[in-house]
């Protein structure tokens, strides 16, 4: 991969928050395109500070920013989240490509981060946050995510009852959850719906089924809960913002099959077999048991998907494809744009 970058696209410093990590870091670092990484593990594992996730994203990424640059480590920088982008830009940084935009056009967010991110690189996780981007002047190109989270393998056993997992809060649609949970109450199949979206904790238990709202969890709990479930269910709204990306991912490495409302936000992630949606003029239930892993070797053959197609290792290299070719565009405009100022 590196005889194919250019100078400039070798030397990016990654700046991201969450504590270090010599795995995940050895990744970026094996790329050909990342010199240095440099995190924040202070970083709240919620998001939230005095009650805000916008101000506690807004100070864990300022506090990363500062940090890269009283480092000394030099530009041109690879920020993983928009708003790191931002921190870095306001702390004097010139050369900022981003991973991300996470934000709806005509949103006081996307206003904010066209004014500042402007004409720098950015790779976005949705093929419409790409193409809203780039028709707003800026320069974006879309891949697919992925990540390798360390969850625990889902073992693929049969049981009484199918667990269904639900987790995640951003752009996830109640309406679908509440639907959902009534199907359970109905008792019509044996399930056992585990929902964890940072909410209350609570529990239902009828005579087969049952409902468990986990309340808040740890990064571990999270993903011991996701290989423990039979299928996970992303009822996300009908918007076009990246998200359920990091479930579905987590889902897939354990083992376990992905559906999903439609969403354009899921673009390009969908396969129809270990990743699917739903027909929403249906039950939502019948569809996502008809998932439901319980044959060991049906999970070997996701976690070989997920090796594949949405490990760290292979997004990656998907950004790193992505810079390079905005790099040459970048380039390619520049020597027209000299050649036009020699003709006059």
């Amino acid at each position: 991969m590196g005889s194919a970058r250019g100078r400039s696209e070798r030397e990016l410093t990654l700046v991201a928050l969450g504590a270090a990590d010599p795995e995940r870091d050895g990744v970026w670092l094996r790329s050909g395109f990342v010199k240095a990484v440099v995190r924040g593990g202070w970083a709240t594992p919620s998001g939230y500070r005095f009650g805000s996730r916008a101000l506690g994203l807004g100070l864990d990424s300022l506090v990363i920013a500062v940090k890269a640059r009283l480092l000394g480590r030099g530009g041109p920088y690879l920020a993983a989240n928009p708003w790191i982008a931002v921190a870095l830009v306001a702390t004097g940084a010139r050369r900022v490509a981003v991973t991300g935009v996470y934000a709806e056009v005509g949103s006081r967010s996307h206003r904010l981060l066209r004014a500042i991110i402007r004409d720098r690189p950015v790779v976005t996780l949705a093929v419409l946050e790409a193409a809203e981007w780039s028709e707003a002047g800026g320069q974006a190109i879309a891949v697919r995510y992925g990540n390798t989270l360390g969850y625990p393998k889902h073992a693929g056993q049969p049981s009484d009852a199918v667990r269904v997992f639900v987790g995640g809060s951003s752009d996830r649609d109640p309406a679908a959850m509440h639907a959902l949970e009534e199907e359970v109450r109905r008792e019509e199949t044996p399930v056992h719906l585990v929902i964890a979206d940072g909410g209350e904790p609570a529990q239902w238990a009828g005579t087969i089924s049952s409902v468990t709202r986990t309340g808040w969890l740890s990064a571990d709990d999270f993903g011991r809960q996701v290989a423990a479930a039979d299928v996970v269910f992303l009822p996300l709204k009908a918007g076009h913002r990246a998200a359920g990306h990091m479930v579905m991912v987590g889902a897939l490495e354990a083992g376990v099959a992905v559906v999903a409302t439609d969403s354009r936000g899921m673009d390009g992630y969908v396969d129809g077999e270990f990743v699917s949606t739903i027909d929403a003029d249906r039950a939502l239930l019948p569809q996502i048991v008809d998932r439901a892993v319980t044959d060991p070797a049906r999970a070997e053959r996701i976690r070989d998907y997920w090796r594949r197609t949405f490990s760290l290792e292979a997004y990656v290299e998907r950004v790193g494809t992505a810079l390079s070719e905005m790099t040459g565009q970048r380039l390619r405009r520049a020597g027209r744009a000299g050649l036009l100022r020699r003709r006059r």
